[in-house]
């Protein structure tokens, strides 16, 4: 068999397994498309630090962002041992509007995850789209089918080492320590990503972050206290949130054999009592509180799924963190890595 018919046969062996794929995976793939599009969009029109420097008048936040953000890069790989990448090396302007928006998705009278499956990362629990009318029909769709949804832009993502991920020119107006976390947390997304598992992917990248943005800003007692006092509210309000979700995994459990209608009205009921309490938890910024009520009322067992993602295993890897690693954050990260 000469060469060139050995290639032949191979490139149309490909083509069928292809095609195969295609058809049998057809949404599937149609969604892939859309997304390595929207993504290549982006990547296509991104630009040199330098370059938007030049190109844009930036705030003096701005400019402290865009330097601090190099900062960060150094000192995840040099103090904690991350992978080193290209990311965050360009940025793109999104002009102040949202370009990435996500759908997650629960059973309605159980707090149980809707599951995407995709091919290299396996079953994931939320679904991105760079096109917000697709994501309102997917939504859609799927309230129709009797799930919970929850629709939210995002504002940023990991593309997990497979491209030169950008900043993103709205992550600049953060506080910095707000931008340490997000920038530490997507950093970590590159160094570790176990195939099929969402919700420890999350949580440990946040938990990361968390150690790694208070372990940056030690130096800056300021930023690490304005910091600490937005996380201590989130703790406050996390704490209460796992207790709740305990108890409506008990009470879901409890209307089972009740008529769809009776369960429904149980439930607005029990959602509205969650969502009411959090008014009476001590914040030293109560502000946050009304969107997360808000929140819970509209989305209802999805909202308790996107918080089971990134805050339900955060005591676990506390426990982790102080017994294996002796609080070592590089360790941790090496081991992982």
């Amino acid at each position: 068999m000469t060469l060139k018919k050995l290639i032949k046969i191979t490139w149309n062996l490909l083509l069928w397994v292809l095609l195969c794929f295609c058809s049998v995976f057809y949404e599937t793939t149609v969604y892939l498309f859309h997304q390595s599009v929207g993504q290549i969009s982006i990547l296509i029109n991104t630009h040199s630090i330098e370059e938007y420097k030049l190109q844009n008048t930036l705030t003096t936040q701005e400019k402290e962002s865009l330097e601090l953000i190099e900062q960060i890069k150094k000192y995840s790989v040099d103090s904690l041992h991350y992978k080193t990448t290209k990311n965050f090396t360009t940025i793109y302007n999104q002009k102040g509007a949202a370009i990435l928006w996500v759908i997650t998705a629960s059973s309605k009278y159980k707090i149980e995850p809707f599951y995407w499956k995709f091919p290299i990362v396996g079953s994931v629990s939320y679904k991105g789209f760079f096109d917000k009318q697709k994501a309102i029909a997917a939504k859609n769709k799927l309230i129709c089918e009797g799930y919970d949804v929850d629709l939210r832009s995002v504002s940023a993502w990991s593309t997990l080492g497979w491209f030169s991920d950008p900043v993103l020119s709205n992550m600049l107006n953060r506080s910095k320590g707000h931008l340490c976390n997000l920038i530490f947390h997507e950093l970590f997304h590159a160094t570790y990503y176990a195939e099929s598992s969402v919700d420890y992917n999350e949580n440990l990248a946040s938990f990361i972050a968390h150690k790694a943005t208070q372990q940056f800003l030690r130096t800056d007692s300021v930023e690490l206290s304005n910091y600490l006092e937005s996380y201590n509210d989130n703790k406050i309000i996390d704490v209460h949130i796992s207790g709740q979700l305990e108890n409506l995994n008990r009470f879901y459990d409890s209307i089972s054999n009740f008529s769809d209608q009776q369960k429904n009205i149980f439930k607005l009921q029990k959602l509205s009592q969650i969502s009411s309490s959090l008014s009476k938890l001590q914040l030293a910024n109560t502000a946050r509180v009304k969107p997360i009520q808000n929140n819970i009322l509209e989305f209802k067992n999805a909202w308790f799924v996107d918080f089971g993602q990134y805050n339900s295993l955060q005591d676990s890897l506390e426990g982790v963190f102080n017994k294996i690693y002796q609080s070592n954050l590089a360790k941790m990260v090496q081991s992982l890595k």
